[in-house]
């Protein structure tokens, strides 16, 4: 009888780090300030998980570099984005949020993280959801969207305020700590910051920050600085950059009784509703009219945003909007995700060999009627979990399991020793595995 061990696998190897926005209702809008935030209104959301800081230009970096070896393309402008500066000792250039990226990017981007990491996309490129989104810039129907997959996403704007909001849920203040705002509270502009007028590294103002004296710092500079965070612990929500959300802007949205609508995602429209002309490359789009283009929502405001300028666009409830071929160095993204499980290696590739399969990060392995798998390399193996990012094997030959992941591989950890081990099969040693902490060698498999 097999008897697994329990252990929260998101402690053994996180690449992420998101937080559990848990499901219920909540006030959205401002029946106080602009027209196209009211009316406020009540909105039940299902749990979802949010980035905890804005992605970083390193994070970005990394993904994208991966997502162009493996079929992806990106918008020319994301190459420059506004970095951290290089006197800044405490944090690395790279440090800083994403920006310089339009809508489709994000797109693209988030569906790269979820392959890179071994999830479901939620992006494609028609509603057949049989061909995942990865190059060009065209209309993306909500229907094109796969629902049911665990991937990154970019948050609807109704996600996107319950999480600025911080949990507070029979209120709509300003920001997320009330009312009125200060330099040692966000960055904004002229707000007091070493780094005015560009990003702050992400996560700043954690009680560290420093404020002088400055336009628009509102006595910032003579408070004791407090962390930031707002009650379910997200930073920069408010000023840096502001960040994409998935929504078609409609300024009378909030009156439709489909905005009501639990998980609402925003109007949807047809290409020929939106007014974009997809047959446009970048270059030609610029000189274009542009005035009947439908725009998306971005949400927060950022370094360039004046508290004092009409509507103030740091409220939490402000709407910004802008065209979604848009790259501005004043925008940039937080990436969501349902909190939903993809089937256990839905990612293998079928082989013309019967119940033979393939995945690309672990071997060719024959699939039995008994759940048991025979793989090339470790012979007769017990896998459980979620899709590619969440595997515990079981391995016959040594009576023992180990978790691995697209991502962690060819890292497995045993969880009854505490340690990690090394997979030699890709140097040729079959069914070896390296011990990290000693370089011991053990024999876990016993393959072709």
């Amino acid at each position: 009888m097999l008897v697994l061990l329990y252990v929260h696998t998101s402690a053994l190897f996180s690449y992420e780090n998101m937080i559990t926005v848990q499901e219920g209702a909540f006030y959205i809008g401002d029946d106080n300030a602009l027209t196209d935030e009211s009316p406020k209104h009540t909105l039940y959301l299902s749990t979802f998980k949010l980035d905890k800081t804005e992605v970083t230009i390193s994070r970005w970096n990394q993904i994208r570099d991966w997502a162009i070896s493996n079929g992806y393309s990106f918008s020319e402008s994301q190459y420059y984005p506004i970095k951290g500066p290089t006197w800044f000792s405490l944090s690395d250039p790279l440090d800083y949020p994403m920006n310089n990226i339009n809508w489709y990017d994000c797109l693209k981007w988030c569906n790269a993280r979820s392959e890179f990491m071994g999830r479901k996309p939620v992006y494609y490129t028609d509603s057949s959801l049989s061909q995942v989104f990865r190059s060009g810039e065209f209309h993306i129907h909500s229907s094109f969207l796969n629902t049911d997959a665990s991937g990154y996403r970019l948050p609807s704007e109704a996600e996107w305020e319950k999480s600025a909001r911080g949990g507070v849920t029979n209120l709509t203040h300003d920001y997320p700590w009330g009312y009125g705002i200060s330099g040692d509270l966000a960055n904004y502009k002229l707000s007091g910051d070493p780094f005015d007028d560009s990003t702050t590294p992400v996560g700043y103002f954690n009680g560290f920050q420093q404020i002088t004296l400055a336009s628009n710092s509102n006595g910032g500079e003579n408070r004791s600085p407090e962390n930031t965070q707002n009650k379910l612990g997200f930073y920069d929500i408010i000023g840096n950059v502001s960040e994409w959300c998935w929504d078609w802007y409609d300024s009378a949205w909030y009156s439709n009784p489909l905005a009501a609508k639990k998980d609402t995602t925003g109007p949807s429209f047809t290409e020929e509703e939106t007014g974009i002309n997809y047959s446009l490359d970048t270059s030609e789009s610029l000189l274009v009219d542009k005035s009947n283009w439908m725009k998306k929502v971005h949400r927060g405001g950022g370094y360039k945003s004046d508290p004092y300028d009409e509507g103030d666009t740091l409220r939490i409830a402000y709407r910004g909007v802008e065209f979604p071929t848009s790259n501005l160095r004043t925008i940039g993204l937080r990436s969501a995700r349902g909190e939903k499980n993809d089937p256990l290696w839905f990612d293998k590739n079928t082989l013309p060999f019967s119940q033979w399969y393939h995945l690309d990060w672990y071997g060719y392995f024959y699939e039995s009627n008994f759940t048991w798998v025979f793989h090339e390399y470790f012979g007769w193996i017990y896998p459980t979990g979620n899709g590619s990012y969440d595997n515990w094997i079981y391995f016959h030959y040594k009576k023992q399991w180990l978790w691995t992941s697209k991502f962690a591989y060819p890292w497995h950890y045993d969880p009854v020793e505490s340690r990690w081990l090394k997979d030699l099969s890709t140097t040729g040693d079959h069914g070896w595995f390296e011990v990290h902490s000693d370089s011991a060698r053990e024999k876990w498999g016993d393959g072709i």
